[in-house]
């Protein structure tokens, strides 16, 4: 994350039009930069046969076969987020070999922007006009892929969606607003 603030000088040796157009402007961004938040891939059967959290069983990884998480183009991915045939159902008995969150969900990144016109009246008073964009680059946000619960003991997708993102993510398309803002 990071962020820029820039103001315009206040151009106090200028004409009062030249002052009041050009002057006390402020412009600012944040830049949003996130990896993907972590998940696991369940296999949901409740093979573990242990009548405790049933469905939560994770998958067994297929030692020769490899993940290809987020391939290709975007299009690509988003429907072959990483490959299913991977993992396979947990053994019977079993609460899965898998790890815990070992995948990645895809990243976020953002900006929000605002630009500002600040007004001073007698050395006390301040109006502000604000106009404020979030995502304003309408950057688009995945949620993570469909990884659970459809992992069969052949690898198949038996849901028809495993491995891929079907829902968009937390941050939402370009949102704008404008306020004027007094002090006094």
């Amino acid at each position: 994350m990071s962020n820029i603030i820039y103001t315009t000088p206040d151009l106090r040796g200028h004409s009062a039009l030249v002052r009041e157009a050009l002057g006390g402007w402020e412009v600012s961004a944040i830049i949003t930069a996130q990896s993907g938040y972590p998940f696991t891939v369940g296999a949901g059967f409740g093979n573990n046969q242990s009548g405790a959290a049933q469905y939560e069983d994770r998958a067994d990884v297929v030692p020769s076969a490899a993940r290809n998480v987020r391939t290709g183009g975007k299009q690509n991915w988003i429907k072959n987020y990483f490959n299913i045939n991977a993992f396979v159902e947990n053994a019977p008995g079993t609460f899965g070999n898998s790890g815990k969150n070992i995948m990645q969900a895809p990243p976020l990144d953002y900006t929000d922007a605002g630009i500002f016109k600040n007004w001073t009246f007698r050395d006390r008073y301040g109006l502000q006009f604000r106009w404020e964009m979030f995502n304003a680059l309408n950057q688009p946000s995945f949620s993570a892929p469909n990884a659970g619960n459809q992992i069969s003991n052949t690898g198949i997708n038996v849901g028809g969606s495993e491995g891929q993102i079907t829902s968009t993510g937390a941050e939402p398309a370009r949102i704008g607003q404008m306020a004027v803002k007094v002090t006094f």
